[in-house]
């Protein structure tokens, strides 16, 4: 396909396939396909791409990438006040963290900020560290204020070099369990985890679950973790795991695009009860390919019927990086009786979720085909995220102590639940 055909079939599936169409109109289509030439630069395409799905909202759950061939800047950063952040950076960069970027291409970054508004006008300013970080993969250069202030050209890898350790296991003291985790993509990983640390857990006082920095990835993956978390008698022991309503949207396009994510996850699961759930969801796919929007159906799963007396409190850690299947984690784990969330709101993108994708080839876009009914009462979670029990903001004091994680132990240590 070429350009122009891989942007007019973004904006049909945004306006009928994507399960945000009835709510958000999203830019104009006109004005996105006026920037689109055939003979465009990938580096111009792509960036043209990202600023019309931001005209959306809908972060975190819409997005459009090039296979094989992402650019990344190599560092990353965050914004507070009028500079953003370096929080993270390469080894080979003349510069580290806790460095300012002060200007992009001569413009400060209120100016930056209004220039591409469509980026950054629905969120808080600390909400918006990976929206800043595609607006400078597209710049020229960026003026660092370090030892001395200074322009540096933007380089855009195909990767990143540096990345977290997708899971961490540890004692932080003999009374509290740290566990953080960066994703939940894979059930055989989190399988192993509970496996490896149950026993630990079990006799530990205290608990904390660091989901900071998760991205995601299944719902089902992270079921065996729950059982840490339900006290002996919560009021939740034996009811329903996911109490959510939402209606799904079967266009043919969609239908298509799920099955496909299905088969691969029933390849990858060991799990009876998720391969029964799996395949539910294959059989309801095929049968009401084309209907339109209609209920979810309920999925079924349980929390135990009897918790556990050991840990007695349980800290679940939130950032706004916090997202997807980790905020259905957040959610549910709120409403048990031994858990305190610390931290910040999380993303907040699963009013429109259950990602389905499109394939063109060269190219692939993602987007969701649920819809919550939360919306319709006001409670949705876009733009807000989920809010924790105790708030901390984030500053650049972050950069270099874990602030999140001593409130945390402090409060485990101090405060009977």
């Amino acid at each position: 396909m070429t350009k122009t055909e891989i942007a007019k079939t973004i904006i049909d599936i945004c306006q009928n396939d994507a399960s945000f169409c009835k709510d958000i109109k999203g830019g104009d289509p006109k004005s996105f396909l006026s920037e689109i030439a055939d003979d465009m630069s990938e580096k111009d395409f792509l960036f043209s791409v990202d600023k019309y799905l931001a005209t959306f909202k809908v972060w975190g759950h819409l997005y459009f990438y090039k296979k094989r061939a992402n650019t990344y800047i190599s560092f990353r950063v965050r914004r507070y006040g009028n500079s953003l952040f370096i929080t993270q950076a390469e080894k080979d960069l003349p510069f580290s963290k806790g460095d300012e970027i002060v200007a992009i291409d001569g413009m400060t970054i209120e100016r930056a900020a209004q220039k591409f508004a469509a980026f950054f006008d629905s969120d808080p300013p600390d909400r918006q560290g990976e929206r800043w970080e595609t607006v400078i993969a597209h710049a020229a250069a960026v003026t660092v204020r370090s030892r001395k202030t200074f322009d540096y050209p933007v380089r855009a890898d195909i990767e990143r070099q540096t990345s977290e350790p997708s899971c961490v296991c540890k004692f932080l003291n003999k009374d509290c369990y740290y566990i953080k985790l960066t994703n939940f993509f894979d059930e055989g990983d989190i399988s192993s985890i509970v496996n490896y640390a149950s026993k630990d857990i079990t006799c530990t006082k205290n608990l904390i679950i660091d989901l900071r920095n998760n991205c995601g990835g299944s719902d089902t993956v992270f079921l065996s973790l729950l059982k840490f978390l339900l006290a002996e008698d919560d009021p939740m022991c034996g009811k329903p795991i996911f109490t959510g309503e939402d209606d799904i949207l079967y266009t043919e396009r969609n239908a298509d695009g799920r099955i496909k994510l299905y088969k691969e996850y029933l390849e990858s699961t060991t799990s009876d009860e998720v391969r029964r759930y799996i395949v539910e969801r294959i059989e309801e796919q095929t049968r009401n390919k084309g209907k339109g929007f209609l209920p979810a159906k309920p999925d079924g799963f349980l929390f135990p019927t009897k918790g556990t007396r050991c840990p007695e409190k349980v800290v679940v850690l939130t950032d706004y990086y916090c997202a997807s299947s980790a905020e259905s984690f957040v959610e549910i784990a709120s409403r048990l009786q031994k858990v305190t969330v610390i931290g910040r709101p999380t993303m907040g993108v699963n009013d429109y979720a259950n990602l389905t994708y499109f394939d063109f080839g060269e190219y692939v876009l993602h987007y969701p085909i649920s819809r919550s009914k939360a919306i319709d009462s006001g409670n949705g979670t876009r733009g807000k995220g989920l809010q924790p029990d105790i708030f901390i903001p984030w500053t650049p004091q972050h950069i270099f102590d874990d602030i999140d994680l001593a409130k945390a132990i402090d409060w485990l240590t101090t405060t009977s639940k």
